[in-house]
């Protein structure tokens, strides 16, 4: 019992002298999937660039205006880009180039104005050779993309992210479904 008494002693001066534990959390696996979005025909051989917006609320990726917990998150990686057809078309390969973007709107804008603070560049493909796509297109990333700026907002941001995909190619010529869904990683500290 003695000896347990003397080696609990120095824990006990360190909580006593109010020193806290350093914790880092690492979430690895998190999906962003935006549904169900629709695309209207494309004029029969139309290929010029049709631009696709959707956001959603960055503080379920814990964006936070309040400074102390935004110094919590130390890194935000999107690591996967994917389009995934659910109805009208079952091949994806008419996807020739696509450009992603992605940016925090400010507050007193409309987020189609594209009016922002900050901006991140996803991904920007053209697609060579005529290999079959399929249903599920993950777009190449070279490296996994840094998006913790978007999640830094200022007192003049609005608390959501908007993402633009830009589609170029023989689009379909009829109406046509897709998810697009991103993995990300967020690691905190404090």
């Amino acid at each position: 019992m003695r000896r347990l008494r003397a080696s609990m002693f120095p824990l006990g001066l360190l909580l006593a002298a109010g020193c806290a534990p350093i914790v880092d959390a690492k979430f690895s696996d998190i999906e962003v999937t935006r549904p169900d979005i629709s695309v209207l025909p494309a004029e029969p051989g139309a290929t010029s660039p049709l631009p696709i917006s959707f956001s959603f609320d960055s503080t379920f990726l814990g964006a936070n205006s309040n400074l102390e917990a935004q110094s919590q998150i130390v890194d935000v990686k999107m690591h996967r880009l994917s389009l995934i057809a659910t109805a009208g078309v079952t091949d994806l390969s008419f996807i020739q180039t696509l450009h992603a973007l992605a940016f925090v709107p400010l507050k007193n804008s409309f987020p189609q104005s594209g009016q922002s603070t900050r901006q991140v560049e996803i991904a920007d493909y053209e697609r060579h050779g005529d290999q079959p796509v399929g249903a599920n297109f993950s777009v190449p990333l070279p490296e996994p993309v840094d998006i913790l700026p978007l999640l830094q907002p200022s007192s003049s941001d609005q608390r959501k992210i908007v993402v633009v995909v830009s589609l170029g190619g023989q689009l379909p010529t009829q109406t046509w479904t897709f998810d697009v869904s991103m993995a990300i990683s967020v690691e905190l500290r404090e």
